[in-house]
């Protein structure tokens, strides 16, 4: 096989763990040729067999509008077999790039979008409703011109059945591996990766240290991008008096070494529309970790966590009942032990990547010469 694949964002970096590390990676695996234009502090590079040409993070809004037609312009100049794009805001061109080399191009919603228009903090509240109906009919109207969408639950794939083809590709993690060196030290660490906003728990979680016991010494290690956050819940001095540590963003092979070294796992986020059927990546890191999880009570959440043993879930919205949750995992060895072997267990059996690989590389197969 010689086909070459293109692999567009304008949103997200080429470090992407959905993007770079899972789909392109697996590509290269299966032989495909693939190069990734996405946001980067570089020009050009090869890693993992995947050449890497990056974009520059746009100056302001103007200059992220004509990021879109940065790639598409790269996109008509690349002479690859098929191309794959991962931004709502890049369907127009999307479209265009179908319509002017008549090859494959797959969209790939990895967010409700509509849904998603209501937990913007910055957008007015009588205009979320209109610009969701606008956005689920844009979408959805454009995406009927493309190849196939790739979506990463079911609850997203159902709003795409005028789609040509559309593939469930979940975003469970890779295989685990403890970094050499990185093995737990008996610290009470609580972990929570993934962006850190108010809809994300972030208020509760920190209130929750408040309700520990103080002979657990326990550490909350806030690990991902502030999105949404007032500058004064930013005050790192005070929080860490806390034993509350905020880390920011940090490169995905560091992930691993913080999930090594935790205890317990927090995934609570608000009840919104948005989430209550969503596949959070942290989830399964958790699991795949061998961390036992504190979440919240969706029913879906319900569903993987309780039926594989690998946690137990909380009202959100409710700091006591999350720190009651973690104090019984930190203090009971061997609950937390069997937690954790059955999340791995779960991870191993159901939630990996390998699984969501094979139908990647099927859909990519299917669409050879369409």
């Amino acid at each position: 096989m010689n086909e070459k694949v293109m692999i567009l964002s304008s949103v997200h970096g080429y470090n992407d763990s959905r993007i770079f590390y899972k789909q392109a990676v697996s590509l290269v695996r299966a032989g495909y040729q693939v190069e990734l234009h996405a946001r980067a502090d570089f020009g050009e590079r090869v890693e993992q067999g995947v050449r890497i040409v990056g974009m520059p993070p746009p100056r302001n809004k103007w200059d992220r509008l004509l990021g879109g037609w940065r790639l598409f312009r790269r996109a008509l100049a690349s002479g690859a077999d098929r191309f794959h794009f991962h931004d709502p805001e890049l369907l127009p061109w999307g479209v265009w790039l179908r319509w002017r080399t008549r090859r494959p191009v797959i969209y790939d919603a990895h967010e409700d979008l509509p849904r998603q228009i209501h937990t913007k903090p910055w957008i007015p509240g009588p205009l979320k409703g209109i610009l969701s109906r606008v956005a689920h009919w844009a979408e959805k109207g454009m995406a009927r011109r493309l190849s196939a969408v790739v979506t990463a639950t079911e609850s997203i794939a159902d709003q795409f059945t005028s789609a040509p083809r559309v593939e469930v590709v979940k975003n469970y993690p890779l295989p685990f591996e403890i970094p050499a060196g990185e093995e737990n030290d008996g610290t009470n660490r609580i972990l929570y990766i993934g962006g850190i906003s108010y809809l994300r728990g972030y208020r509760e979680m920190i209130a929750m240290m408040d309700h520990l016991p103080e002979g657990l010494e326990a550490e909350l290690h806030l690990i991902g991008p502030l999105q949404h956050i007032d500058p004064d819940n930013r005050e790192r001095d005070r929080l860490r008096r806390k034993r509350i540590y905020l880390h920011g963003r940090i490169p995905f092979q560091e992930v691993q070494s913080w999930l090594a070294r935790g205890k317990v796992g927090l995934v609570c986020l608000h009840p919104v529309d948005n989430y209550k059927e969503s596949l959070p990546i942290k989830l399964f890191e958790y699991m795949a970790a061998g961390l036992p999880v504190v979440a919240t009570d969706f029913p879906l959440w319900r569903q993987i966590v309780v039926e594989s043993g690998s946690g137990w879930m909380v009202n959100a919205l409710d700091p006591r009942d999350i720190a009651e949750k973690v104090t019984g995992i930190l203090t009971d060895d061997r609950l937390r032990r069997r937690m954790g072997e059955n999340g791995c267990r779960a991870h191993r059996d159901v939630y990996n990547w390998w699984n969501e690989e094979k139908k990647l590389i099927g859909l990519y197969q299917d669409l050879s010469g369409n």
